[in-house]
């Protein structure tokens, strides 16, 4: 489903929009990469329309991505009060112990 939005920019997002639009910028170079990892072509004279969906998709691929960081760093500060040592040790005895009976059958 495809869907028309109306966005008003102020100077700010213009500019950011013309920094990305111009192919002689080092912005540019890493919308095009990042895009095409998402499957969005951009060549030179790209539309407003398509740089804006590529700033778009990008932009919140890397929310995605800083939401997990945190995530992974909320669960590394959990792990040690819900670690516990004498499991993972029972856990690697029986692991140990499987593998055993493999190897002598």
């Amino acid at each position: 489903m495809s869907r028309r939005t109306t966005v008003t920019f102020n100077d700010h997002d213009q500019g950011v929009i013309a920094s990305v639009s111009d192919p002689d910028r080092a912005e540019w170079a890493v919308l095009v990469e990042a895009a095409a990892e998402k499957g969005i072509t951009l060549k030179p004279g790209a539309t407003e329309a398509a740089i804006v969906r590529a700033l778009v998709h990008t932009g919140a691929d890397a929310l995605r991505e800083r939401a997990l960081e945190c995530g992974y760093a909320e669960l590394a500060d959990l792990w040690p009060e819900v670690h516990d040592a004498a499991e993972t040790r029972e856990r690697r005895r029986r692991y140990a112990h499987r593998v055993d009976r493999v190897a002598e059958a």
